[in-house]
């Protein structure tokens, strides 16, 4: 197919406006679900701490003492370094730095500076969903125009890597597709997301989209099965 059916001029690439907004709605909406997990854990907090009268009484909890070391600023990863030393004098500095402060708004305070710490981590992952999302739209498309015109494909699961047969009726294959593959002319399309190309920068980079003129069990990812599951 000639790409004239489809591109005119450079300006054919530029996305629209409308398409535009209709990404940063998605965005938005995606956003607020990905936030979901985070208020719940805030409110979670507020009623285990609401069970105290005084900030220093919060050091009693076991149940509130991972949630006070991520409101003092102690991530996951920094959480790995310390001793149980070290996080006793974290959590003791926080409150007398900062619920104590606050008298008789504590509660108040603590969930307001868990919920800050928490939703940080939530700007990298929205990073990667915006990924994600883009590569969904991409592989519906596809799968669309391909059974529009009687091409059958096969998809890559990206969990065990195995390629089965596709279904244009599944509506959830875009949820867990790693790649597809299809013919054109008799010749073979194999796309990959989200792939390492050696040669690309110094070590290697990440390529989000890679199209290759092969069969599926000539691209050989870790851990992939070459044998078409049906």
């Amino acid at each position: 197919m000639d790409y004239h059916n489809h591109l005119n001029s450079a300006e054919d690439l530029v996305t629209s406006y409308e398409e535009t907004r209709a990404g940063f709605i998605n965005m938005a909406l995606e956003k607020n679900r990905e936030s979901t997990p985070y208020i719940a854990e805030a409110k979670a907090v507020k009623e285990l701490a609401l069970q105290f009268s005084t900030p220093k009484e919060l050091m009693a909890s076991k149940d509130l003492h991972l949630s006070l070391l991520t409101a003092a600023g102690i991530s996951e990863k920094a959480n790995a370094y310390l001793t149980d030393q070290d996080r006793e004098k974290a959590i003791q500095a926080f409150i007398k730095n900062f619920l104590e402060p606050a008298g008789s708004n504590f509660v108040d305070e603590l969930v307001f500076r868990f919920l800050l710490i928490r939703g940080g981590s939530l700007s990298g992952k929205m990073r990667n969903i915006a990924g994600r999302l883009a590569e969904r739209k991409v592989t519906r498309t596809l799968i669309a125009n391909l059974s529009v015109s009687g091409i059958p494909f096969s998809w890559l699961e990206k969990d065990t890597l195995a390629w089965i047969s596709g279904d244009k009726n599944n509506s959830d294959i875009e949820l867990h597709t790693r790649g597809l593959h299809w013919k054109n002319d008799d010749k073979n399309r194999v796309l990959i997301y989200n792939l390492t190309v050696p040669f690309v920068g110094n070590k290697g980079n990440n390529v989000d989209l890679c199209l290759f003129d092969t069969l599926p069990e000539n691209i050989i990812l870790k851990g992939s099965k070459t044998k078409e599951s049906v």
